[in-house]
């Protein structure tokens, strides 16, 4: 393989950050052949850079993906780098895509300021032209994707990707322990009404939530809710414009809100020490009351358990802060697929043909009917268990969406400088010295 794939995987350990030296490749697109369907293809080799996690439910689906596509196409040869945990794949991604001798052909990105620096590098493709070549592929797509393939706001005209799977951030109850203690789950709506009812568990000796903090997001999910139950969702843009500061009142009273819900032992007993597969199987198994996840949780592979079975885990829209922002969620399209111009036509060909593939109708149906998850493509299978309806009748009330609130800044350490800052909130760390934290990190990158 030409790409030099070992070597730079050798070097994750030791590069830390993206290089500022990064070749510019430029499609001559006067001359590009856009009909991708229509191609011979000898001998292509393309690489895909994601979090696709062969232990889950979902890997085996997307490798049958992979291995259906180059049955095919035999002319082309796919190769994944697939790496699990959130951290070390962004990591991955900066290295790999540092260096023109190792950039993949196709990231899995959750859209944001990362894949605009890309952008505006000229390393992403513009889908636009393949659009107008295929616009019945364009219509296969519904609007939970939009935000991941839209870069206007970044100031770049074009569609910037192939949107997939969807999500939205849900709180996931255990039927039976909350009535074993007298808790109503219809009672609660707001941050407060949740409040109640961990104090309520805990003076019961029931452990309301077990988040496995191990894994950053968890705290940097918790983080972009409030916020948007708080402020609403067009607070995503105000910090990323740095119209409100990460030190500011609002931001101090967020980390409080999380600060006070750990030092009352309400959100887990061994945050740093669970990741969120430990988490997951807590509360699977009756170790806990709550889970706060994504609708991906629906589509896991639950059988065998016992609550699931009976259906005693049961979905619910995450509790407001401010009830004027009751509607505003986390959520959206939940990964889009990106073309890496490569400066090779016959690479960035294939790697449109394998996208145009892998949001065909069957191919979609097929990966839906083992993985029920809300999807940016049109579905017509009639897949999905109990809980994947009950979440997706939240989903179709939802009036506003974000994703990731550290993904709507200009600058692409945002998200690990806020989670792992966050982190401090599970160490005793108080409010205002993750805020400034947070400041004198932007500080350093500036």
């Amino acid at each position: 393989m030409k790409k030099k794939i070992v070597a730079v995987m050798m070097s994750l350990a030791m590069v830390a950050s993206l290089g500022s030296g990064v070749t510019v490749f430029a499609s001559d697109d006067a001359s590009t052949d856009y009909d991708v369907e229509n191609r011979e293809y000898n001998d292509v080799t393309i690489t895909i850079h994601t979090r696709w996690d062969e232990a889950d439910v979902s890997g085996p689906l997307y490798q049958a993906i992979v291995d259906g596509f180059m049955e095919e196409y035999p002319g082309i040869t796919v190769e994944c780098i697939n790496i699990p945990t959130e951290s070390e794949w962004l990591n991955s991604e900066s290295v790999l895509m540092s260096d023109p001798a190792s950039m993949p052909n196709i990231l899995q990105e959750y859209g944001g300021s990362r894949v605009a620096g890309y952008i505006e590098q000229n390393l992403i493709v513009n889908m636009d032209p393949y659009y107008e070549q295929y616009p019945e592929w364009e219509e296969r797509f519904n609007s939970l994707g939009t935000s991941l393939v839209d870069y206007s706001s970044f100031g770049y005209e074009g569609t910037y990707g192939v949107p997939f799977t969807a999500y939205q951030i849900e709180l996931f109850y255990n039927e039976d322990i909350l009535n074993e203690n007298g808790i109503d789950p219809a009672s609660i709506k707001s941050w407060d009404d949740l409040m109640a009812a961990c104090e309520t568990l805990k003076a019961n000796g029931v452990q309301p939530f077990e988040m496995g903090e191990m894994d950053d997001y968890r705290f940097g999910h918790l983080h972009s809710m409030l916020n948007y139950k708080t402020y609403g969702c067009e607070v995503a843009e105000q910090l990323g414009t740095r119209e409100m500061t990460y030190d500011s009142e609002e931001q101090i009273a967020i980390y409080n809100m999380i600060k006070e819900a750990v030092d009352k032992g309400y959100l887990g007993t061994n945050l740093l020490g669970n990741d969120d597969g430990q988490e997951r199987s807590i509360f699977n198994t009756g170790g806990c009351a709550f889970l706060f996840m994504g609708t991906w949780y629906c589509a896991e592979d639950h059988s065998g358990l016992e609550l699931f079975e009976n259906e005693k885990i049961h979905a619910m829209r995450f509790p407001y802060v401010n009830e004027e922002y009751e509607l505003d969620d986390m959520g959206g399209g939940n990964e889009g697929y990106y073309v890496v111009d490569t400066g090779d036509p016959d690479e960035v060909a294939a790697s449109v043909l394998f996208l145009k593939y892998m949001t065909r109708e069957d191919v979609v149906n097929t990966f839906v009917e083992g993985y029920p998850i809300p999807m940016s493509v049109n579905v017509t299978s009639d897949a999905g268990n109990y809980l994947v309806k009950e979440a997706n009748a939240i989903i179709a009330e939802t009036e506003d969406v974000r994703g990731d609130i550290e993904n709507y800044d200009s600058a692409t350490h945002m998200i690990n400088t806020v989670r792992q800052a966050l982190q401090g909130l599970a160490m005793g760390q108080t409010a205002e010295e993750v805020g400034q934290r947070i400041v004198e990190m932007i500080a350093q990158y500036e």
